[in-house]
């Protein structure tokens, strides 16, 4: 029998597909990955899913920021969280306002990615200063800078309440963490910001991140569609690698069984963000409950524009 996070999630694509377009179901399965913790039934999701994607098509009209392809994941992770698209919108409005007021570099996608971790974090309009002043403690020089990362991260920080200091300190953790586990280092740039908002101890991440390269290799080409950096970040938000190695194995073969298929990016992703769920996170309370819904939300950003049309092709 299939383990209960996975019948979950049969219900929320079913509930997903039936209510979207044929060529939206990329976007409509990290709409489910957004929605995998909350507690509303499916069809509760799916309605408020759709209403507030309805609420940012209305505020954002055509090409403005969040993109079309990806507000109904947007719409999703709001919805998981009980928070609606106007207040995404004033969220993204107030930002952009103190960056014009402070001066500085602008936000990527007009702030669309930072504004949606603020407001599903909990985050309120006065927190936007504190925003910048985190982005400006932790911002790496440009020539290597991971702009929406280090936003998102920000936003998470400033939303829960945390001080430039304590946001830089975690992410240097995070950072010796990564070198010490012996996480190759052309990942650990790509998952710094993760393993800081899980913030685990060192020994327990590197515990688990060999647990899961020793599990990874039951199972061809597994390695290479979780990656390193998403098996860094799955070894950080669990609390046993044994376990999650088991979890992940029982995912990647769920997600190569899906029809329409689930290409590239998108298909590793996805079956991670179920090991996730099945095994338990330790990512603190404060983003559409878990940060997880969030993750897959901004990932979600990149896989729409690189993975979506191989899976819409894939569908066809």
């Amino acid at each position: 029998m299939a383990h209960e996070a996975i019948e979950h999630y049969r219900t929320l694509e079913a509930a997903f597909f039936e209510a979207t377009k044929r060529s939206e179901r990329a976007q409509a399965r990290f709409s489910v990955a957004a929605c995998l913790d909350a507690d509303d039934p499916a069809e509760t999701l799916v309605r408020r899913t759709l209403r507030e994607r309805d609420a940012i098509n209305i505020l954002r009209t055509g090409w403005r920021s969040p993109p079309t392809a990806i507000r109904l994941v947007y719409g999703a992770a709001l919805a998981a969280s009980h928070r609606d698209g106007g207040g995404l919108i004033k969220m993204m409005e107030t930002l952009n306002a103190e960056r014009k007021r402070r001066g500085g570099r602008s936000l990527s996608s007009a702030g669309g990615p930072a504004a949606l971790v603020m407001v599903c974090a909990g985050g309120n309009f006065a927190q936007a200063s504190m925003f910048y002043d985190i982005l400006e403690e932790i911002a790496s020089p440009w020539w290597r800078r991971n702009p929406a990362a280090e936003e998102t991260y920000a936003a998470l920080m400033a939303a829960t309440g945390e001080t430039p200091l304590t946001a830089a300190s975690r992410l240097e953790k995070a950072r010796k963490s990564l070198a010490a586990a012996g996480v190759p280092k052309s990942a650990r740039d790509k998952c710094e910001f993760e393993i800081a908002v899980a913030n685990p101890r060192s020994d327990d991440f590197a515990s688990a991140w060999t647990a899961l390269n020793i599990a990874v290799q039951q199972v061809r080409g597994l390695r290479q569609r979780a990656g390193w950096s998403g098996l860094a970040v799955l070894a950080a938000q669990v609390e046993d690698g044994s376990d999650a190695g088991d979890a992940l194995i029982e995912a990647d073969d769920f997600v190569r069984s899906l029809r329409p298929r689930v290409s590239g990016i998108a298909s590793g992703r996805l079956a991670m963000r179920l090991a996730a769920n099945m095994t338990g996170l330790k990512t603190p309370a404060g983003a559409a409950s878990d940060y997880a819904a969030i993750l897959a939300a901004q990932t979600a950003m990149i896989a729409a524009t690189t993975a979506a049309t191989v899976a819409v092709v894939a569908a066809t």
